[in-house]
């Protein structure tokens, strides 16, 4: 009588029993990973944002501004969004778009939006803090029509973390006044091209 080829019940269940414990073990850094990239999305949105903002001041030879908003219940920013010193999801308007998030961009209704992100588009529970050249959390960043920052007291450095944390490599948004954007990491020692 010849054998018949292919796998016993129990060669399948000891693949399955090797592939259910490589994966457990490789869950958390799963987790990690996309808990850092959440936090390098929201900090390329941010930097893009910002520069963007800058761009738009320039090429309409007035003072556009870029806001924090807090809005992350859907992909869209929603009539419900408010100015916050922690975003995570942001606005380029010529006027306060507290409330009015959810307005098709424009170049002359109210707020005047040019473009908008929200943070639940790829930066879930990302957390914010923000800092003017003097320590004071802010959520404005105005440039002027030559693209540098219109005035003291603005958004000068945003520390980028996830709200939920684990083995995460926090970023670090530094805007000089002459409207430098730059993006760096904290935990690097000094002298490397990462350092902030």
């Amino acid at each position: 009588m010849a054998r018949s080829r292919g796998f016993s019940v129990v060669e399948l269940m000891v693949a399955v029993a090797i592939l259910g414990i490589a994966l457990a073990a490789s869950m958390p850094l799963i987790v990690d990973w996309t808990r850092n990239m959440a936090i390098r999305n929201a900090a390329e949105s941010l930097k893009g944002g910002i520069e963007k903002t800058r761009q738009a001041a320039l090429r309409r030879n007035a003072d556009m501004s870029f806001w924090l908003v807090a809005d992350t219940t859907s992909k869209i920013l929603t009539s419900s969004c408010v100015r916050s010193d922690t975003g995570p999801s942001w606005v380029i308007a010529k006027l306060d778009p507290e409330g009015q998030c959810d307005a098709a961009p424009s170049e002359t209704s109210a707020p005047r939006i040019v473009e908008k992100w929200s943070a639940a588009d790829g930066a879930n529970d990302v957390s914010l803090v923000t800092a003017d050249e003097g320590g004071a959390a802010g959520n404005l960043l105005t440039f002027n029509s030559l693209g540098q920052v219109s005035a003291a007291n603005q958004i000068a450095q945003i520390d980028i973390t996830h709200a939920k944390g684990g083995d995460i490599r926090p970023l670090r948004l530094l805007i000089s006044r002459a409207g430098a954007v730059r993006l760096c990491d904290p935990a690097v020692a000094a002298g490397d091209t990462r350092a902030c």
